[in-house]
C-alpha cells in the first residue's frame, strides 16, 4: 500500500503542480489581456473626450468672436454654432443671448429656438425636423411649426431638401419604442387634414447620431396643404 502512494506522488504530483502552474498562467495571461483591453478602451474614451472639449473650446472660441461682431450674420451664425456644444451649455448661453437681445429681433428669435431646441434634448421632449422641397413649402409649412409647437413639441428646422422629397408625405421615427409618440404626431396632423403615413426607418435604435425623441417629416411635393 505503501509502495502504491509513493507512485502516486511521484507521478501525479508534478502532474497536479504542472496543471496548477498552467492554469495560474493562463489566468494572469487573460487577467493582463483583459487589462490591457481595458486600458486601450479606457485611453480610446480619454481621446474621444479630450477630441469633443478641445472641439468645444474651439466653438466658445468662435462663438465669443462672432457675437460681438456689428454684422447681424456673423452673430446669427454665432448663434446656430451653439447647437454643436453639449445640450446644457447651449441652453444657457442661447437663453443668455436671447434675455440680452431686444424683443422681436431676428437674433433673440433664432437664440430662443436653439435653447428650446437643446432643452427639448436635456428633457427628452419629441423634435420634429421638418422637409420639404423649395422655399413655396417651405412657408406652408410654417402652418405646421405651429400646428406642432402648440402641443409642446418643438421644430428644430425646416430643411429644403429639393428631390430628395418622397412621392407621399411621411413622419419617420427612428426606435420602435417611440412609435406610441410618432403615432401622437400623426393623429394630430390628420385631425388637421394634413394626409401623412407612419414610417419606422430601421439601423437607429442605439445609434447616437439620432438622439432619442428625434422624428422627422418629410413633405411630398406641393406639401404640405391640407386635404381636400
Amino acid at each position: 500500500m505503501a509502495e502504491n502512494k509513493n507512485w502516486i506522488e511521484i507521478f501525479l504530483m508534478p502532474l497536479v503542480i504542472a496543471g496548477v502552474g498552467i492554469l495560474g498562467t493562463y489566468l494572469i495571461t487573460n487577467q493582463q489581456e483583459l487589462n490591457a483591453t481595458a486600458k486601450a478602451d479606457s485611453d480610446r474614451q480619454v481621446a474621444r473626450a479630450n477630441a469633443d472639449s478641445d472641439r468645444q473650446v474651439k466653438i466658445l472660441e468662435i462663438f465669443a468672436e462672432k457675437i460681438t461682431n456689428e454684422d447681424k450674420k456673423q452673430r446669427l451664425l454665432a448663434i446656430k454654432l451653439l447647437r454643436a456644444l453639449d445640450d446644457d451649455l447651449a441652453e444657457k448661453l442661447a437663453s443668455a443671448v436671447a434675455e440680452a437681445e431686444p424683443d422681436e429681433s431676428e437674433i433673440k428669435i433664432v437664440a430662443i429656438k436653439v435653447a428650446d431646441v437643446a432643452k427639448a434634448r436635456i428633457e427628452l421632449r419629441p423634435r420634429i425636423y421638418m422637409h420639404v422641397l423649395s422655399n413655396n413649402e417651405k412657408e406652408a409649412a410654417k402652418a405646421v411649426e405651429q400646428l406642432l409647437e402648440k402641443n409642446d413639441w418643438i421644430v428644430p428646422v425646416i430643411q429644403r431638401v429639393g428631390t430628395k422629397t418622397p412621392d407621399t408625405s411621411q413622419l419617420r421615427y427612428f426606435r420602435k419604442a417611440e412609435k406610441s409618440t410618432a403615432v401622437e404626431i400623426r393623429d394630430t396632423l390628420k385631425n388637421q387634414n394634413y394626409d401623412i403615413s407612419l414610417t419606422y426607418i430601421p439601423g437607429y435604435e442605439d445609434s447616437n447620431l439620432i438622439r432619442p425623441m428625434h422624428f422627422e417629416i418629410w413633405f411630398a411635393p406641393g406639401r404640405p396643404k391640407v386635404s381636400s
